[in-house]
Formats: C-alpha cells, structure tokens, sequence
C-alpha cells in the first residue's frame, strides 16, 4: 500500500508520530510512504507493521536494500540497521500502526478541504461510492479505493491528500473495540456518516450496544461546526446524541430530514422522490433493493452539509451503478439474472438482499447463501433468523453453503418455511453439483456470503455457463 503525496519530510514525521530520529538527517525527504516491502520504490519511507503471522520489521533491510530512503521501527527494532546500510534514516517509535494514524493527522491538518467519512454496519462502500459520484461533478475528491477502511487503509488514503484535491470521503470500518479511535484522529471529518446499526463483528465488539458505540465515535470526532448523518429512530444511536457537539442530520425512508417519498420497486430501477429541508428531487436509481433508497438519503445529506446542490447529486445517483460484488446484476441468457452479492454478509444486508431477490418478477427465484462470519455467541441465533426471513419471504429455492446451514434450517422451519425447498451444503463443490442441473429453471439468482467464503467463486462457475 502507497501514499505518494510527498514529500514528506523525516523530522516533520518523527515530530508527529512522538518518535526519534536515530540515524539520518533530519531534512530527508521522502517521496512516497509504503508499508509492503515488495512494492518499494527508490526515495520512499517503509512502514513495518505487525500481523498476526508476520512481523514487518523482518523486511526493513530488504526494503532499504531495494531503494527505500528510510523506515520506521517500533522502539528498539532493528537497531543493528545502522551499522549495516549507510545514508539512510532510521526513526523510531513506540508502535508503527499507531505512527501511522499520527502521520496521517498532521498530513490532514495541512488540507483545509471537506472530508467526509463513511461508517456502518452495511452499505459503507456504496454511501462512500455516491458521495464520490455526486462530488465529482464540482470537485476534485480524494476517495478512498475499494475497502481499504481499516486502520492502515485509511490512514494510507489520508496521507495521499494533495493540493490537487478539494474535498474528500473516505470509509471507516473497525472489528474491534477503539479501533474507531485512531480512524477518527487519522481523518478529522467535517462530515461523519453512519449508515446503519446491526448485528456485524459481533465477536470483536461484544453487543449492538457496543456497535453503535464504536461507530457513534466518529461522529463524536466532528467538531462543531460539522455534521453528523445518521439514520433516524436508530434505537442504539438515539442514546449517544447527547455525547457530541456537532449538529445531527438525519436520514430514513419513512422519517428523517432527508426522507423518501413514493417510492416504487422496478426489477432494475428503484424510483423515489427525496423530501428534504433543502428542497426535493427525483431519482430513479438504477439498482435494486430498498435498501439503496436509504443509502441514496445518506449520500445526499453528507453532500448538502458541504454544499454540493441538489441537482448534482440527484444526476450524480441517477447514473451511479453498484459497485462490484455489491447487489451487482449479471445478464444470463433466457432473460435470467444473477445478483452477485458475495463482498461479505451479515444479517442485515442478508436480509436486504433477500428481499431484493423477493421482488423481482422473474420466475423462479434461487438463493445460494453461505456463512455470516464473525457473530460470536449470537452466531447460531443470527443465522435462524435469517432463515426466519428466507420463509416468510417465500423464496423458491435455497442452498445454503458452510458450517451454521442447521441454524439457518431451524430458523427457516420454524417459520414455515417447505423442507423442500431448502438443502444444506457443507461446502461449495457440492453445492454446485447439487443444484448445477436445475440453475435454468431460475430466472433470478442470488449468490450472498461473508468474505471468508468466497462466494464469488460460485457466482463466477453460474456466469460461466450462462
């Protein structure tokens, strides 16, 4: 990963990550900042950081050895380097990923310009997507590239603001308690977006209440003359309002201030009329899912809170296409469609993409469905639920892939859902075989799991044979 808006220069760096510089001169410039030393170029700064099978610091050598200017080093690591290559620099700090959040704070604090960051328990890549749509058309933004949101992703992306850019969204997403922190610190938003609150990362964050939480601290690092775009009626968010001082916008398809009205289900297209203090507007959004009318809200109320007008965002969401993996809708000869929804999957957006698959007219609807990782003690609950929802949506067929197709099957039999229709797949292969001689008697497919299954695997062998 590269941040190459240099230069950056070795005591401005050591000043803002509280570190020291142990061998160099302190007016090194640096061209770019890399935290993969196979992807080191000459005059950059590498990066080491910890995982939890590799240790960065392993690689400082060859990565000065392949034309890295410098690097950082966690405390007394990598001491011997010194003695080893001449005329580089050396600084060391307390904690690399920490260093990393700190550089990218004081890189932000030289860029006066709008930034808008994007939270949730769903919909983050497509709000964040939106609000890039909408502000390309006065601006010129810095937008955080596929899902790189965690605490080295987002800090990278800051760091590559420029003079060039004149606004920009990043997107913000945490699987662990204070992980929000540094996020926060490494962006500094004038806008904070919470797209929704639910059941994800359950097994890092304990509860919704622990979710919301966590999420809510982005907001709560928008100063007071931001803004924070929330839902409206979050049960789990209500309680935090009184624990920021920005003001708060809110969003909903039935209530808020950016509000949708009449809103009408195609196919393809979703047709709505946004109702806002600002005025309204027209859409006709060409995606699927009554989902995407709230993600829609909250891109348009993150972009009026930094002035962009109405009619460009309305024009910025009427062409916007979802983005890859994400409800994406694939033509398959006979007039039949495949919905690739395989980026990851919890039980919010497994339920929104249920529905979406429930409203459509093709006949013959099959879902392919697979583990929703990372739920913690409340795995087994979450999955049933899920299965609750598949039943009453009336879907016609269901393969379910992984290891909680049980509690998805007690779920989806409790709410009356016909044993018939529902088969249980230890893993993808045989799901294949299970159901690759019917795949034409469905007009309307959908292929949805959490990341680690590679669902999309799936929807590449159904695109395969068309």
């Amino acid at each position: 990963m590269r941040a190459s808006s240099g230069p950056y220069i070795a005591e401005d760096m050591a000043i803002a990550c509280r570190g020291k510089i142990i061998c160099g001169a302190p007016d090194t410039a640096f061209r770019a900042i890399s935290t993969d030393s196979r992807d080191i170029r000459s005059g950059d700064l590498f990066v080491p950081l910890r995982g939890s099978s590799f240790d960065g610091h392993d690689f400082v050598v060859p990565a000065l050895e392949a034309g890295a200017r410098g690097s950082l080093c966690d405390r007394d690591a990598n001491r011997e380097i010194p003695n080893k290559l001449a005329n580089i620099v050396l600084i060391q700090v307390q904690d690399t990923l920490r260093a990393l959040s700190d550089l990218a704070s004081t890189h932000r604090s030289k860029y006066a310009v709008p930034l808008i960051a994007v939270t949730g328990s769903s919909g983050k890549t497509t709000v964040k997507e939106m609000i890039a749509a909408a502000l390309s058309r006065s601006h010129r933004p810095l937008v955080s590239q596929g899902n790189l949101n965690n605490t080295i992703g987002l800090p990278m992306t800051v760091l590559n603001l420029g003079p060039n850019h004149t606004a920009a969204v990043v997107e913000a997403g945490i699987n662990r308690n204070r992980e929000m922190d540094d996020l926060v610190a490494a962006a500094s938003p004038h806008v904070a977006v919470i797209t929704n609150v639910g059941p994800v990362h359950l097994e890092g964050l304990g509860t919704i209440e622990n979710v919301a939480r966590e999420k809510f601290k982005l907001v709560q690092g928008v100063d007071s003359r931001g803004a924070g775009v929330i839902p409206a009626e979050n049960p789990y968010l209500k309680p935090l309002l009184n624990e920021c001082s920005c003001r708060i916008v809110t969003f909903g398809i039935e209530s808020g201030e950016f509000r949708a009205e009449s809103v009408a289900l195609g196919n393809d297209t979703i047709g709505f009329k946004m109702n806002s203090p600002a005025g309204k507007r027209e859409v006709n959004l060409r995606m699927q899912g009554r989902h995407n009318v709230a993600n829609a809200l909250a891109a348009f109320a993150a972009c009026s809170e930094i002035g962009v007008p109405l009619d460009e965002i309305a024009a910025a969401l009427n062409e916007f296409q979802s983005p890859a993996l994400r409800m994406e809708i694939v033509t398959l000869h006979g007039a039949r469609i495949l919905i690739r929804d395989c980026y990851n999957a919890n039980p919010q957006s497994m339920k929104a993409a249920l529905e979406a698959l429930a409203h459509r007219s093709n006949p013959g609807k099959l879902a392919i469905l697979a583990d929703m990782a990372e739920l913690g003690e409340y795995t087994e609950a979450l999955h049933a639920e899920v299965g609750g929802e598949a039943a009453r949506l009336g879907i016609d067929r269901i393969i379910f892939v992984g290891s909680f197709g049980k509690a998805f099957a007690s779920g989806y039999a409790a709410a009356g859902g016909l044993s018939e229709r529902l088969t249980l797949a230890g893993d993808k292969d045989e799901a294949w075989k299970l159901i690759y001689p019917d795949l034409d008697r469905f007009g309307a497919i959908l292929v949805k799991g959490s990341r680690v299954m590679k669902m999309e695997t799936m929807a590449d062998r159904i695109m395969e044979g068309k």
